[in-house]
């Protein structure tokens, strides 16, 4: 009794309360019972409101017990409480539960959390996890909290909460403000700052800068300053909807503007009454400046204005009637002029006043040479009234104007030589003229000089066919020769606008008889624009530091002349010959100098003087050649570029010049290295397809060249700067082409190619790029499908991915289909009309991209009339042996095949891959080593991104292992970045959610990816540089570096020690795999390869990886290293091996081995080895007991049962034939009915047992089979055990309830049909409730039974097998303390000897069975528990099979044999013996000597026992209606 109220006690407290209270006191405490066994500290944890009369509290209590059976008796004492607990009228108890349990380790404390509880990040941090930290949370701390925390509900320590982060950022270019805020617009908002912080949305809302009167701060867009604040500093802008963007203070408050979506503005005091009038409608006309010298910016403007609809509702006030451009003021030479936009006009005073530089029309100008005058603009048109000009005495012209011919120049400013070559090309490809308006056209269009800086002064060089006049290379100094009264380059910038002229003008040929032309009788003037190009670096220029508008530097199109009385002879325009750029280089034998960067440094004046001189000499005289000069030179000795210009090429001359040149160099300048480079790089580009979709094969042409070059003898091809080496792209060269094919092309190969040729004469180089490779289309379907024969619709599903659609096809005729509830996909239901015929038919349907060839997928639809054998939803219906395909998810290719096997689909080929995963591991095949960094940033982002994905799917987990394989194989130096790249994509496959995944892989001969992930880390870790840590959630990496020894708690589950090395300055790497065990397999050198195999993945290990795999990496050799591991799961104690992973075991399939290793001790869940080589160790302990005493347990296990069903099959027949000589009472026949229950159901639950191990096949019966049971079959064995064992157990607390009634409710009489009524619901009903309940819960996720080996109750993934033992066991321990009960009652009250024998004998036997039974059937489940909980102890295993076989011969022994009764009408029926003497045994009223009540009383060790006095009728008289105990006394 003790015992009993310790555990009531505990029941009591040892719990978390949660109360809900009405009309409560808040400060009311709790009234705690005192014990002075254990000590209490309750405390009150946190108050949560509920309703406005009902508060719910929630109660901390810590109990301090140090037996582990103790918190048992908790802990089921908690389960099976009913709830609520009514405490008085207005407080209950609605729940209790237990959130964390402390316990030592011997080194320290650990505290683990219950289900549905964990600690916080925080904590997690503070004290140490002892698990992984997942989701910001962990299970388990490495000590006790000091300020008495416990463990939160999981729900709300994930529980989100949103906090708004303001920053202020200090800058004042604005350039920068831009470039971020073009950032936050086009970037990802999710930013994860650590586990349990995220950045998820990221604006400007306020930009406060310098004004004249001070500082003004203004709003972005969707942000607003709130009303009370517009009017304490003053808006600088308009006050609507209680708003204003802009105020005159400077973040006042430390405020800023606030969203107009999360923020409730304060509404504007009213200032002055209500109108009473209709409001008055206001037009208000705004002038803006805009500051930009981009026309292209203008332009664009331009155009948006123009497709703008007006007018724009602002609010309900206001809106934007109309937008228009009205003045464009730019630089002249003389100053600025102010043009008008079409439709407004100066008026003629401001024309008069500042001048006008186009003509006066009706009173306006188009054209002032002022810079925005007093402020103003052009107006319009139509809604100004302008200003008469006064009269002139001058007469309108009375001739027809005549045809003018205008020079314009145009000056480009700009440095990037390829905007002057593309512009280049774009006006060599255009056709002129070019008609601007019926009275202008452009004949034609050239470059002529183009000027850039050197040293202190400018050089002007002239393009061709054009030069500087004969005065200016006098005056201004000529930069290279002069000859035919020209030159092609002066020293200055000509003044006065001068630029190159044509020969023609500058040395005139003699006219021929038809150059000159009569008056051109045409009414179109034509413009000649000759563009001039200018570096913008020649003219220094500072950034103004207030807006103030400033003109564009881009000269307006030229308008219309104003006639003139003058006739002009216009001359035909030459076209100037085309000029070619032949580039050269050349290596001389000096020392490079820093100075030769410089041009204007006198080292490279005085070398570039001396080469120009050499070349002009050497090339001159090349029919064609117009000039050849330096460009700059390079490092390498000195290697100097030159170009030489020429108007047409003579390759063999070049070629020949080229020979010559390094004599003549060393002669003057210096001796040359090698020989002379000359290549021609076309205008033209390379010949790409217009539309490239990924996946295809393209082609790129390269040639033939438009100049001759020589023979051609083989080409190279470049890949944005970088030589192409890759088997995917091939490059061919055949007579004087060559083509570059690009196989699987991918979105990376989008870029500039180059392809250079080598001819014997020059190279030929031709560039061309790929601007846009297009995703090609996806099409997702099922491959494979069966149907069984019946008559109705078989829908046949279809998708790709958006712009994209798809139709099906029955060959060339297009079906019926209609869109599902899955987005991109549709559906045709194909009907099967006649189930007539006996064989089986196939239909092939075609599901076709639209107005894209080549993009279709087939399904075929197998129709079969046998017999289902497989069916679930993902598959569809199947026969034996039968394969069926199921397609993938969005975002992935490929397509999941399984087989139909033992009526189940078996996953036999998952090829779903990501694409974006697809598209790296092409990439990665063809990496440059240049370009690791960014595409390890491209992957680790990528794999990020789809980290909920990329678990569940073998084949995408395959292929980044793949991709880390080729980095590895390429990479020789990796810095911290490129690794923390790798392990935060390694992180991501390694979790507890990929388990599956790498079973998968594993089970696959033909797949290698566990071991060569870890293999491409051991190549990762050779090419560290550097020394660093890097911390993943389950990757922990150390590189350092030590001297002589090492010895290091790695983290709080491994430490390493290396002693007495007599090495100095060594690096180490370590790197743990904390969660490495979810992918290597644990084969060693003695495992089966042929279990592995392409059809199923299903394994059954007999070991386990029980601790985190360490990698460790030394630059020198160590013989001696010592590792200490904390077990993942300490339940395992068996066979502890130290191994490390030997990547040569099974032809590179890899496997554990213990060659060199050691194993010391496991003391304390710490397993320590020692070794004498270094690579990737872990331990391996064995999960099951060895295979001899597996045998062994067979044998008793079918002994046992056999035994078992002859004893139940006895018991039964013995019963039936007692039945009317022992079932006279109520008592004595509730007694046999529980007896006879108990004995049918375990017979039908061991039959049950035979059926299930019949079906289920047994790794000791096949070795070499798969160990997978059949679903249907075993779950239906399975379920009828389970029944039939809980009957048993529930027909026994029916002999116990049978007890406790008859012992307490003495004069309570109850019929036979009641109580039979009542012991059928609690037998059969609640197990058949309990049966039910479980088969719903586990059964829609697979998870009821086993998955191998035997048909029974699933235990790791779902707890199945709870719903057995909980029960059980509650029983087992109802029934014990109704036989504590009624024993007290009975030695209490004692016996009456009034009682009738039949009730006294029943009453015993009752006590006898359910003392006895309960006991062992309740020992039975606890060692299957014990199985469960310490898979490994061979003697818990030995002890249940034992008990739970036998257990039908202990109900025929102890339910019925040592029945005294039973004996005696057994023996009254047999023959006597014919021996004489009686030695038959006095029984006393039918009750032996050898009683119940004298085996209790033997027991109690007693010295006066309780003797049983006879009662006063006979055993005849049963048939009496009363039923009571006789009296026992001393």
């Amino acid at each position: 009794m003790e015992i009993s109220k310790n555990v009531l006690v505990i029941l009591a407290l040892a719990v978390t309360l949660i109360l809900e209270t009405r009309t409560f006191d808040e400060y009311s405490r709790i009234a705690l019972p005192e014990n002075h066994d254990e000590h209490f500290l309750p405390h009150t944890r946190q108050r949560r409101e509920a309703l406005s009369d009902q508060r719910n509290y929630t109660v901390d209590i810590i109990v301090n017990v140090s037996d582990a059976a103790a918190y048992q008796k908790i802990l089921f004492a908690l389960n099976a409480t009913s709830f609520p607990i009514h405490l008085s009228n207005n407080t209950e108890i609605t729940e209790t539960s237990i959130t964390t349990v402390c316990f030592s380790t011997g080194s320290g404390f650990k505290c683990n959390c219950a289900k549905q509880f964990a600690w916080s990040y925080n904590s997690c941090v503070t004290y140490g996890a002892c698990d992984s930290i997942s989701s910001g949370i962990c299970k388990c701390i490495n000590a006790i909290p000091p300020d008495g925390q416990s463990c939160r509900p999981i729900s709300e320590l994930l529980a989100q909460v949103e906090y708004e982060v303001e920053v202020e950022l200090n800058v004042t270019d604005i350039e920068t403000l831009n470039h971020l805020r073009s950032l936050l617009i086009n970037g990802s908002y999710f930013l994860a700052l650590s586990p349990i912080v995220n950045i998820t949305h990221i604006n400007i809302t306020t930009v406060c800068s310098m004004s004249n009167d001070g500082f003004q701060c203004r709003c972005e867009d969707q942000y607003r300053w709130s009303c009370d604040q517009c009017l304490k500093y003053g808006s600088c802008d308009n006050i609507t909807d209680d708003t204003c963007g802009c105020i005159n203070a400077f973040f006042p408050d430390r405020l800023y503007c606030q969203s107009v979506y999360q923020h409730n503005f304060t509404t504007c005091p009213l200032t002055t009454p209500p109108p009473t009038t209709p409001p008055i409608v206001f037009e208000f006309l705004i002038s803006v400046e805009l500051n930009t010298t981009d026309v292209t910016l203008i332009d664009r403007l331009r155009n948006i204005l123009n497709s703008t609809r007006y007018p724009i509702i602002l609010n309900e006030q206001v809106q934007l009637s109309d937008v228009n451009f009205t003045t464009v003021c730019s630089m002249s030479n003389d100053g600025f002029q102010c043009r008008c936009e079409d439709q407004y006009r100066w008026s003629c005073d401001q024309c008069l006043k500042y001048g006008s530089c186009d003509n006066i029309t009706d009173d306006t100008c188009g054209c002032i040479n002022a810079f925005f005058p007093d402020g103003l603009y052009c107006q319009s048109v139509y809604q100004h009234n302008f200003t008469a000009c006064p009269l002139t005495t001058t007469p309108p012209p009375t001739t027809p104007p005549v045809v003018n011919e205008y020079l314009i120049t145009v000056e480009l400013n700009t440095t990037d030589i390829i905007v002057v070559e593309t512009l280049r090309t774009i006006l060599s490809n255009i056709s002129y003229s070019i008609i601007i308006s019926d009275q202008i056209q452009v004949s034609d269009i050239n470059f002529t000089t183009a000027c850039y800086p050197n040293g202190s002064t400018y050089q002007c060089r002239c393009e061709e066919p054009y030069s500087w006049p004969c005065h200016l290379c006098s005056t201004s100094g000529k930069c290279n020769d002069v000859f035919e009264n020209t030159c092609g380059c002066i020293n200055t910038i000509p003044p006065g606008g001068v630029y190159c002229q044509l020969l023609t003008e500058i040395c005139p040929s003699p006219p021929l008889p038809t150059a000159t032309l009569g008056p051109i009788q045409s009414t179109t003037t034509t413009s000649s624009t000759t563009p001039t190009r200018i570096p913008t670096t020649s003219v220094p220029t500072a950034a103004p530091t207030s807006p103030t508008p400033l003109p564009t530097t881009t000269t307006n199109p030229a308008t219309s002349p104003t006639p003139v009385t003058t006739t002009t002879i216009a001359t035909p325009a030459t076209t100037p010959p085309t000029v070619i750029n032949v580039t050269m280089s050349v290596r001389l034998d000096l020392e490079f100098t820093e100075d030769l960067t410089d041009k204007s440094t006198p080292a490279y004046k005085e070398l570039e003087s001396g080469i120009n001189s050499v070349l002009q000499e050497q090339y001159n005289s090349i029919s064609g050649v117009r000039r050849a000069f330096v460009t700059g030179f390079r490092p390498g000795s000195v290697i100097t570029d030159f170009v030489v210009q020429a108007i047409e090429v003579n390759a063999r001359e070049i070629a020949e010049a080229n020979n010559n040149l390094p004599s003549a160099m060393e002669s003057l300048i210096a001796p040359v290295l090698g020989s002379v480079v000359a290549q021609y790089t076309s205008p033209t580009s390379l010949r790409i397809p217009d539309h490239i979709y990924t996946g295809q094969t393209v082609m790129l042409t390269c040639g033939p060249p438009d100049i001759d070059v020589g023979t051609i003898s083989g080409s190279v091809w470049k890949f944005e700067g970088l030589a192409i080496s890759s088997d995917r792209i091939i490059a061919t060269t055949a007579g004087s082409q060559s083509t570059l094919m690009v196989n699987n092309i991918i979105p990376a190969d989008a870029g500039l190619y180059e392809c250079t040729m080598e001819g014997t004469d020059l190279r030929f180089v031709q560039t061309g790029k790929v601007t846009k490779i297009i995703e090609a289309p996806i099409v997702r379907l099922q491959s494979k499908v069966s149907v069984k024969c019946e008559e109705g619709d078989v829908p046949l599903q279809c998708c790709v991915q958006s712009p994209y659609t798809v139709r099906w096809f029955d060959g060339i005729n297009n079906l019926a289909s209609s869109p599902t509830e899955e987005a991109e996909c549709i559906q045709h239901n194909y009907q099967i009309e006649n189930c007539n015929s006996s064989q089986t038919r196939e239909e092939i349907f075609t599901c076709r991209v639209n107005e894209l060839e080549g993009y279709d997928q087939t399904t075929t639809l197998t129709v079969f009339i046998e017999s289902v054998e497989c069916n679930n939803t993902q598959y569809g219906t199947g026969r034996e042996g039968d394969t069926a395909s199921a397609r993938c998810d969005a975002g992935q290719e490929g397509e999941k095949i399984a087989r139909c096997q033992n009526r189940q689909w078996r996953l036999v080929q998952d090829t779903c891959i990501l694409v974006q995963i697809r598209l790296l591991l092409i990439g990665s095949q063809d990496l440059a080593l240049e370009t690791v960094p960014e595409f390890v940033g491209n992957l680790s982002a990528a794999v990020r991104t789809e980290a909920a994905v990329i678990p569940s799917s073998p084949a995408t987990i395959s292929a980044i292992v793949d991709i880390l394989n080729n980095i590895a194989n390429l990479t020789t130096v990796v810095n911290e970045n490129v690794m923390e790249d790798l392990l935060e994509t390694v992180d991501v496959i390694i979790g507890d959610d990929s388990r599956e995944s790498w079973l998968f892989l594993n089970s696959n001969q033909t797949n290698n990816a566990s071991s060569g992930l870890l293999g491409s880390l051991e190549t990762l870790s050779n090419g560290l540089n550097g020394t660093f840590i890097i911390e993943t959630q389950r990757i922990q990496l150390n590189r350092t570096m030590f001297t002589d020894s090492f010895n290091a708690m790695l983290n709080s589950s491994v430490a390493i020690n290396i002693p007495n090395t007599n090495f100095s300055n060594v690096f180490i790497t370590t790197i743990i795999l904390s969660t490495f065990n979810n992918v290597m397999p644990v084969r060693n050198s003695s495992f089966d390869v042929s279990l592995l195999n392409a059809t199923t993945n299903e394994t059954v290990p007999d070991n386990a990886i029980n601790a985190a795999v360490l990698l460790v990496k030394i630059t020198e050799s160590i013989s001696n290293v010592t590792l200490s591991y904390n077990k993942l799961n300490e339940s395992l104690s068996l066979n502890p091996q130290c191994v490390f992973w030997n990547f040569t075991f099974f032809d590179g399939l890899g496997a554990w081995d213990d060659e060199g290793c050691t194993f010391v001790s496991d003391i304390n869940n710490t397993v320590t080895c020692s070794c004498n080589h270094l690579t990737s160790f872990s331990i391996l302990m064995a999960t099951d007991i060895p295979p001899s005493i597996r045998s062994d347990l067979e044998k008793i296990t079918y002994a046992g049962v056999g035994i078992s069903l002859a004893s139940l099959v006895i018991c039964l027949i013995i019963e039936g034939y007692v039945w009317k000589e022992i079932t006279r009472n109520s008592t004595a026949f509730m007694r046999h009915v529980s007896i006879i229950n108990t004995a049918l159901s375990l017979l039908i639950a061991n039959i049950c047992f035979m059926i299930g191990a019949s079906i289920a096949k047994n790794p000791l019966e096949d070795d070499e089979d798969d160990y997978t049971v059949p679903v249907g079959p075993c779950s239906t064995a399975t379920f009828f055990m389970h029944f039939f064992y809980l009957a048993l157990f529930f027909w026994m607390l029916v002999s116990g309830l049978l007890l406790f009634y008859r012992t307490v409710m003495v004069f309570s009489h109850m019929s036979k049909s009641t109580m039979l009524a009542i012991g059928l619901i609690l037998g059969y009903g609640c197990p058949l409730i309990i049966a039910v309940i479980t088969v719903a819960v586990t059964a829609p996720g697979n998870g009821y039974i086993r998955k191998n080996n035997a048909c029974w109750l699933n235990w790791f993934e779902t707890k199945a097998l709870l719903a057995m033992v909980i029960p059980a066991l509650t029983i087992v321990f109802i029934n014990i303390l109704i036989v504590i009960v009624v024993l007290f009652k009975m030695l209490r009250r004692g016996m009456g000897d009034t009682a009738q024998t039949d009730g006294k004998h029943t009453m015993v036997v009752i006590i006898r069975c359910v003392a006895i039974l309960t006991p062992l059937f309740g020992l039975t489940w606890s060692l299957g528990v014990g199985t469960m909980i310490s898979p490994t102890n061979a003697g818990i295993h030995i002890a249940f099979a034992f008990f739970n076989s036998l257990q039908g011969f202990f109900i025929l022994v102890f339910g019925t044999l040592m029945d005294s009764k039973i004996r005696a009408i057994l023996s009254k029926s047999m023959p006597r013996p014919a021996s004489g003497s009686n030695q038959t045994r006095s029984t006393s009223g039918g009750i032996s000597s050898f009683s119940g009540m004298n085996l209790i009383n033997r027991l109690r060790g007693r010295k006066n026992v309780y003797r049983v006095s006879n009662a006063t009728n006979s055993s005849n008289n049963n048939s009496s209606a009363s039923e009571t105990f006789i009296n026992v006394h001393e």
